[in-house]
């Protein structure tokens, strides 16, 4: 964890907290609402300064009171454990807790049924993302025949994706997989008034793009989970990115709720989103990235455009130019 590039910010914690409702106590049972908080700071004691956990706890709120299933505090010190966790103070799973490793991750190694559990359904939930963590570009995109494979796996995914790839332009009429004795297979979309297929490579940006992304926005349709995506936008139309989160609103295409989470430079899809669901990122004067909801712009009522509110300044996020 790199700290952020700032004097005041270097020596500062990276602070996480994720707030939901699971059924991690008892499987199947109505959810109870979690929060879990992390914080890793760098152990300047020594000479190399490796990230170190300075405090993490899981707490819920069973009839709405809060309880503490676990909470460390910081290196050396002792962790506590409710009797929900299944563990003792003094068994040595818990010492073998690293000062840069977590507590579920660890106790998940060592088998203990709820840490396993959160730990499962943590890795499950987060269906997919272009996001890369290390190294450049810092997003990535599946080949071609990544999506082949997948649209060869299920015949209603390819259906619902060539009725998707349809839509979205209004020239297309069909979509095909060519198999090449000397090369790799390929997709071929036919085209009204034309009297040859177009290979997809040969295609705008903007198909190339939706049929790239397909694998990964439906794990999370299908499965039910989350999808986090940067700059989805990149060589789409607005309407195309809004028919995109269309999908994920339709209990059609989304009977299981899943979730989806994007960053987007097109202003334009304001009109489309609740205040709830917009959140403005920017930077002040230190170079600090900030974010913050449009639900928590003061006075901004729900059934006003968020567009025109935007482009007055209302919401924040206005770019200085020179």
């Amino acid at each position: 964890m790199a700290p952020f590039y700032s004097e005041d910010g270097w020596a500062k914690p990276t602070r996480f907290r994720l707030e939901g409702e699971w059924d991690f106590l008892i499987p199947g049972q109505p959810p109870t609402r979690f929060v879990y908080e992390l914080s890793i700071g760098h152990d300047e004691s020594e000479e190399i300064e490796d990230p170190v956990v300075g405090h993490e706890a899981l707490v819920y709120y069973p009839k709405g009171r809060r309880r503490r299933i676990f909470e460390r505090r910081g290196p050396g010190s002792p962790i506590y454990v409710g009797g929900e966790l299944g563990v003792t103070r003094g068994d040595d799973r818990l010492k073998a807790v690293r000062p840069d490793s977590s507590v579920i991750a660890t106790l998940s190694l060592f088998n203990v049924p709820l840490a396993k559990r959160i730990a499962g359904r943590m890795k499950a939930f987060l269906r997919t993302t272009n996001i890369v963590p290390y190294g450049f570009p810092r997003t990535w995109s599946p080949s071609s025949k990544d999506v082949i494979r997948m649209l060869e796996q299920d015949s209603s995914v390819r259906a619902w994706v060539e009725e998707r790839m349809k839509c979205s332009d209004l020239g297309i009429r069909d979509m095909s997989i060519r198999e090449d004795v000397f090369v790799e297979k390929s997709v071929l979309f036919g085209h009204y008034g034309l009297n040859m297929r177009v290979l997809l490579e040969e295609e705008s940006r903007g198909t190339q793009r939706l049929f790239h992304l397909f694998p990964q926005i439906i794990p999370a349709l299908k499965e039910a989970g989350l999808a986090i995506l940067d700059e989805i936008d990149g060589h789409l139309h607005v309407d195309i990115v809004s028919e995109i989160l269309g999908w994920f609103r339709s209990q059609d295409s989304n009977p299981h709720d899943a979730q989806l989470l994007v960053t987007s430079h097109h202003v334009g899809l304001l009109d489309d989103l609740e205040k709830e669901e917009v959140f403005i990122v920017e930077k002040d004067d230190t170079g600090a990235t900030r974010i913050h909801g449009a639900q928590d712009v003061k006075g901004l009522r729900r059934d006003v455009r968020l567009y025109p509110k935007y482009r007055a300044g209302v919401l924040g996020g206005i770019p200085r130019i020179g």
